[in-house]
């Protein structure tokens, strides 16, 4: 059981550190060789054309893999889902739609079964190989507790918290027909947002990589901006937090 165990973790940071490199190999290339991404993305056009109806399948299985706890920080779900929800839900939308919808559900679904049955153990275990240390855990728990509709909801538009919050609420003890309201709306929002998203988007990508960095720009300062001036204490405290664990952890050894 505990080989098996390791086995799972370190599958787990393989295949972050792939789509973690791949993700900034790509960001790079959207600045030096626009062009590049343009041929990718026209190479993306022709392949899921030649696809057809398997697009269902993939739409169903990127959005049910993206929520499951650890791997779903990795795998680029959402961004499979633009690309296919542009492309092939332009002409097939109502399909997508639902099957990602579904996929979503079920991998949410996945994720609080797996952290009501055996949320604490993983985490006391392996908290410090998926990112998910005692200060995370503790901040996911008070807002859940505090925002439980909106983090399920809207948690399912962030890498970390599309994987970790169905799991956190699960191990938190989160009642299952609240959980089941909350994941049925943010799985209903986020697969038509994420489908409608990727057709502007690809109406517009020639365009969109022509201003990337202006509006790389624009985001990085819209971010910067609200963790100034309404998260710069909450920050601090985190860091705070986190360094005391980090101490504690140390002096234990």
């Amino acid at each position: 059981m505990y080989i098996l165990k390791r086995f799972f973790v370190t599958l787990a940071k393989v295949i972050t550190i792939f789509f973690t490199i791949l993700s900034l190999v790509l960001l790079v290339l959207t600045f030096v060789r626009p062009d590049w991404i343009k041929s990718g993305i026209e190479w993306i056009w022709v392949l899921i054309q030649t696809l057809g109806n398997w697009n269902y399948l993939i739409a169903f299985t990127s959005a049910c893999v993206e929520s499951m706890p650890i791997i779903g920080t990795a795998v680029p779900g959402m961004n499979i889902m633009i690309l296919v929800g542009g492309f092939w839900g332009k002409s097939h939308m109502i399909i997508t739609i639902v099957l990602a919808t579904i996929g979503a559900m079920l991998g949410n679904y996945l994720g609080y079964w797996i952290g009501k049955w055996y949320g604490h153990e993983i985490i006391d275990r392996y908290g410090d190989y998926i990112g998910l240390g005692r200060t995370e855990q503790h901040i996911l728990e008070k807002q859940i507790e505090k925002n439980g509709f909106w983090y399920i909801v809207l948690g399912k538009f962030h890498n970390f918290t599309r994987s970790f919050v169905p799991f956190i609420a699960g191990a938190s003890g989160m009642q299952e027909g609240n959980f089941w309201t909350y994941n049925i709306i943010g799985s209903i929002f986020w697969a038509t947002s994420v489908n409608l998203l990727g057709i502007f988007f690809i109406d517009r990508y020639e365009t969109i990589l022509d201003n990337i960095g202006k509006i790389m720009l624009s985001i990085l300062a819209l971010i910067f901006a609200y963790f100034w001036f309404y998260k710069r204490d909450t920050l601090k405290q985190y860091i705070r937090d986190k360094q005391r664990e980090i101490e504690e952890k140390i002096e234990r050894k």
